[in-house]
């Protein structure tokens, strides 16, 4: 706090103001030192000079006893503080001083070496009249300095008048003591009050300071609150608006940032994705590869000879072929829809019958393994999708059903109405699958069975399909574990209303 003071704009602009406060209420001290004297004693010649002419009028008017003149005499003096000393021309000698005096001595010489002058010249002639001298002597028996003014009435009389040296240099010493004490308590009051006054500057400041400071940290709530009409107004409203639109260019950075990362992610996805693929494409090729290049060595070379055996050995090419170019046909149908490029075709049509279609398509498997199909369902039932995609899905569930149905068990179909949606459920018999590994089964390639045996032969994509298909319908899609078994279900939107109570 006192190291925050220290560098205090208020403080410094205070010490600013005494400082130029302090060099221009002594440097005015040090200009009136040196022309005060000459200021002082022009004016005490201005006041002389006007008692000069009060006397003058005075001595001018007529009628006025003697009394009368000494009475206005002494006025005069106590009003101007000045010492008069007149030598009339009727020998009459009026004097405001003690007669006898030193002062009054001084000032009878000063006169008489006037009247002497005058009975020198030509006694009564104008140019002997009317006029005064100023001058500053130095009284030897009172030592003491006067500033004099020696001069003629107009009617002939001498005058002297005089004022104290010591008077003039107490008055000079007086003014300049007070205008020190006047100017440093100036200086102690101009200062004080620019600390007071200054705060409402510099508060402003200080809050532009914390405003500036949140904006660094990307705070922008903060705004400058001055209602100021001068230039710390403006600088509040330019720090507001450089706020707002920082807030904006940041905001825009960070969407932009955020698609940056986006996409990055995406790639970095998409490159994951791809080893993945190269990884479990070249584990599915391994096999069939490995097969059909067996025996068709063995074919090249003769090993059986016997027709049966060659044409075994043709059935396993065959068949191996068949098997990678179905896998590399789902693979194919399968990057259409991840990328979009299989458009879909929505019709309304009847699940029903497409899945009493498939049903009786699968009847050599279903007789294969002694399994038991449940469908009872006859009546039409009309849904909005496209048909040849849904006729996937239900292969594939189906497919899988009959495949980890344990002989002689049962596959069940079964369809729920919920308001304008339909869903379909294929259940089958048999081990369920582990929670953790519910998520997993819509991966590519990904499969329950580890071992990755050939005896089911699927190839870990269908699911992949189910999943990519019903995300482009718009349409929930999964499988849950049911006590003996498992339901594989999707939805579809209704074309008309039906009545089924069937639960999945």
């Amino acid at each position: 706090m006192i190291r925050r003071f220290k560098y205090s704009l208020q403080l410094k602009m205070t010490m600013l103001l005494m400082i130029l406060m302090t060099l221009t209420i002594f440097g005015s001290l040090a200009v009136t030192q040196l022309s005060i004297k000459t200021f002082f004693r022009s004016t005490l010649e201005r006041r002389m000079e006007n008692v000069y002419d009060a006397i003058n009028t005075l001595f001018s008017a007529q009628g006025l006893t003697e009394d009368e003149i000494k009475e206005e005499l002494t006025g005069i003096a106590a009003k101007s503080e000045i010492n008069i000393f007149i030598y009339a021309t009727n020998g009459t000698i009026y004097c405001t001083t003690n007669e006898q005096s030193k002062m009054s001595e001084s000032m009878l010489a000063i006169a008489s070496l006037l009247k002497g002058k005058n009975e020198d010249g030509e006694e009564g002639e104008e140019e002997d009249k009317g006029y005064y001298t100023f001058s500053q002597n130095y009284d030897v028996k009172m030592d003491i300095s006067f500033y004099d003014l020696a001069g003629v009435l107009d009617d002939g009389s001498l005058i002297t008048l005089r004022s104290s040296v010591n008077r003039f240099n107490e008055s000079i010493s007086a003014t300049m003591k007070l205008y020190s004490y006047v100017g440093m308590l100036a200086i102690v009051i101009g200062c004080v009050a620019m600390f007071f006054v200054s705060s409402s500057y510099v508060k402003p400041i200080r809050e532009m300071a914390t405003v500036a400071k949140r904006m660094s940290q990307l705070d922008f709530e903060a705004k400058v609150q001055s209602k100021k009409k001068d230039e710390i107004g403006e600088l509040g409203n330019s720090i507001n608006s450089m706020s707002e639109e920082l807030e904006a260019t940041i905001s825009e950075l960070k969407s932009a940032n955020a698609e940056l990362k986006k996409d990055i992610e995406e790639k970095t996805q998409i490159d994951e994705m791809r080893k993945e693929f190269l990884s479990h494409v070249s584990h599915e090729l391994k096999t069939p590869i490995a097969l059909i290049q067996g025996y068709a060595e063995g074919l090249k070379e003769n090993v059986s000879d016997d027709a049966e055996s060659r044409d075994f050995y043709c059935e396993v090419i065959m068949d191996e072929a068949d098997r990678m170019n179905a896998m590399v046909k789902k693979l194919l149908a399968l990057n259409e829809l991840e990328f979009g490029t299989n458009k879909l075709n929505f019709e309304r049509f009847d699940i029903v019958e497409l899945m009493k279609n498939i049903n009786a398509s699968s009847e050599i498997l279903l007789q294969q393994g002694h399994i038991h199909l449940h469908f009872d369902f006859e009546d039409p039932v009309y849904v909005w999708g496209d048909e040849f995609m849904m006729e996937e899905v239900y292969t594939n569930y189906l497919t899988n059903a009959i495949h980890y149905t344990p002989e002689g068990g049962n596959v069940i179909i079964r369809m729920e109405e919920k308001d304008k949606l339909l869903r379909v459920c294929v259940f089958n018999e048999g081990k369920p699958i582990q929670e953790d590994e519910l998520e997993k089964i819509w991966i590519k390639f990904y499969k329950v069975d580890k071992a990755r045996t050939r005896e089911y032969g699927g190839s870990g994509i269908g699911l992949s399909i189910v999943a990519a298909t019903m995300k482009q319908h718009g349409r929930e899609y999964g499988a849950y574990n049911e006590e003996n078994g498992v339901v594989f279900y999707f939805e579809l939107e209704r074309a008309m209303q039906h009545n089924r109570d069937e639960n999945c």
